[in-house]
């Protein structure tokens, strides 16, 4: 989950590279909580925070608890724990189906879902398009689509009612040196096969959850996916949306003039809700601020989005340091380890939402 874009694209001509840590330091004047596997979790306030307060805006974190380390030694209770401690009501959670329908993994998803109904928490899965191929003709993709929609709903319509239809799909099509605004921008061949595939998802899905809400993703300035989905003629509920603080840095400035990322989208899609499915600040190499940056890019950018009543969701990318991995994912956590995997501490972020 998050897409390094200008590595995996020359799109983003107007951006200066992504430069990410796998370190931090920690803020010389923070004194974070400690937390272990073996602690109980307060309970949780039930006051909004004041970040919050006059607006409709829920808040929400995504996290890898159905196959990443730090998760697996974390269980589904005190990872939702978490969330209640923040005041959070979403968890963004990636899955993998089989055949049938069924992830790979239910012996991780029952405790997870348990968990979830029991902090009233909503779990908003990111089904992996596993049989997309883009050498299918159109026909073949529906078809492939359609049936994994509907053997997925049919398996979980009473656990979710909301369905995030892939990740970061836009970057398969996107063509070299494009920016992602206009439909010219893109493959058409292959953006054909992944629209048929992504058209029977969806209706596949609502063929077995009739009330159930569909969501596609783009990010950086690639809205020109989303709108070329709609053309085609895929008939998602909510545009689901990643930005992070060097697109936040880069889309005001000249030839983007795009101040406000959240006004943009509404001005495209005025009829659809928008939700914020990852944002967060990207770690600098050596930075003794990381932290610091982190809180005020998350809390000002939380704040335009409760400004603008048509975002309805905004999920920060992800919950935990995942230090095993590359250094595109060591740092996004907002919470991180003292002891790999069994003791954790808050990072500003998460203390600051946690009213502490």
């Amino acid at each position: 989950m998050p897409e390094s874009l200008l590595k995996r694209s020359a799109s983003l001509i107007y951006i200066a590279a992504f430069i990410l840590s796998s370190c931090a330091k920690d803020d010389l004047n923070f004194t974070p909580q400690l937390s272990s596997s073996t602690e109980t979790f307060m309970a949780a306030s039930t006051a909004k925070i004041s970040l919050l307060s006059g607006s409709n805006l829920e808040l929400g974190i995504n996290g890898h608890p159905l196959g990443d380390e730090p998760y697996l030694a974390t269980s589904s209770a005190k990872q939702i724990g978490l969330l209640n401690n923040m005041n959070m009501t979403w968890y963004r959670i990636d899955v993998l189906s089989q055949p049938d329908g069924t992830v790979t993994v239910p012996h991780l998803l029952t405790p997870l879902l348990q968990a979830a109904k029991a902090g009233k928490v909503n779990v908003l899965p990111m089904l992996n398009p596993r049989t997309m191929d883009l050498s299918d003709s159109e026909t073949e993709a529906y078809a492939k689509g359609k049936t994994l929609g509907a053997k997925f709903a049919a398996a979980y319509a009473g656990s979710f009612n909301y369905y995030d239809l892939g990740n970061d799909l836009d970057l398969k099509v996107l063509l070299p040196n494009q920016t992602g605004q206009s439909q010219d921008h893109y493959d058409r061949k292959k953006f054909n096969s992944m629209a048929a595939y992504l058209k029977g998802v969806d209706i596949g899905i609502k063929s077995k959850d009739p009330g159930a809400k569909t969501m596609i993703s783009a990010g950086w300035l690639h809205y020109g996916f989303l709108r070329m989905c709609e053309w085609y003629g895929i008939k998602f509920d909510i545009v689901a949306y990643h930005w992070y603080s060097d697109m936040e840095n880069a889309a005001p400035k000249s030839p983007n003039n795009i101040p406000d990322i959240t006004k943009k989208l509404s001005s495209l899609f005025p009829n659809k809700p928008i939700w914020f499915t990852e944002f967060n600040y990207r770690y600098k190499t050596g930075s003794t601020t990381n932290e610091t940056d982190q809180r005020t890019f998350i809390t000002n950018f939380i704040t335009k989005c409760k400004n603008n009543p048509q975002v309805k969701v905004a999920l920060i990318y992800e919950l935990f340091d995942e230090p095993s991995k590359h250094a595109d994912e060591v740092s996004y956590g907002i919470t991180k380890w003292v002891t790999k995997y069994t003791t954790w501490k808050n990072k500003l972020t998460a203390n600051y939402l946690s009213g502490n």
